[in-house]
């Protein structure tokens, strides 16, 4: 499966130096929030691509399948995508069986711990919560079992086809999908780009294309 994915210089010299890397720490550190849905996938995947093949691994690394589209599946080079300082834009070839797609709109619902299918009847529920408490409650607030009917509704976000009820259905070759998978290893380089960002300006270094299969 083809993918793209922009990493720091640290993690392609990690990769380069012990032919494999993978994320023992996300980059947002210990935010709560985030922790929770990084917990999630990181299940999901257990549940639905297996185990991770090397010890003490318990966070995913993200690529892109569609940055945009089916039509636009390359993440820009631009100030959103690219970190201050040097990055490796690297092309990826991963085995389709080591990867989880899902949607990265949807994924929002996750993120900010709000259902995604079957919203009404759950936000019924927690509207009615909320009016008792006086105020928004936070989602480790509510019972148990309306926690698990939220999570359960994020498995939506693995639906590529699914009609949104705010759009309707979305096919997948017009959605942005992003890709998890354990670890990235060096065989898994087609090519890398190495950018380098200052505030606003991205350029490309020297030696900026590195071709690892000449098959491409």
């Amino acid at each position: 499966m083809r993918l793209w994915t922009i990493q720091g210089i640290e993690i392609y010299e990690q990769l380069v130096r012990d032919g494999v890397t993978y994320c023992t720490r996300p980059s947002f550190g210990d935010e709560p929030v985030f922790m929770h849905a990084y917990h999630w996938i990181a299940d999901q995947m257990r549940r639905r691509i297996g185990e991770p093949l090397i010890g003490g691994i318990e966070y995913p690394m993200w690529a892109w399948y569609q940055y945009d589209s089916a039509k636009k599946k390359k993440p820009p080079r631009n100030r959103f995508n690219v970190q201050e300082g040097i990055s490796a834009y690297m092309e990826i070839e991963v085995p389709e069986k080591d990867v989880l797609l899902s949607s990265f709109s949807s994924w929002q619902a996750v993120l900010n711990q709000c259902p995604l299918s079957n919203w009404k009847s759950i936000d019924k529920k927690t509207d009615k919560l909320d009016k008792e408490a006086g105020r928004l409650l936070d989602f480790n607030e509510y019972p148990v079992e309306i926690q698990k009917e939220i999570e359960d509704s994020w498995e939506a976000v693995f639906d590529l086809d699914r009609r949104d009820e705010d759009v309707g259905r979305t096919h997948k070759r017009n959605r942005s999908i992003q890709a998890t998978f354990w670890a990235l290893y060096m065989e898994n380089i087609v090519s890398v780009e190495f950018l380098e960002r200052k505030g606003n300006d991205i350029k490309r270094t020297q030696l900026s294309r590195v071709r690892f299969n000449s098959n491409d």
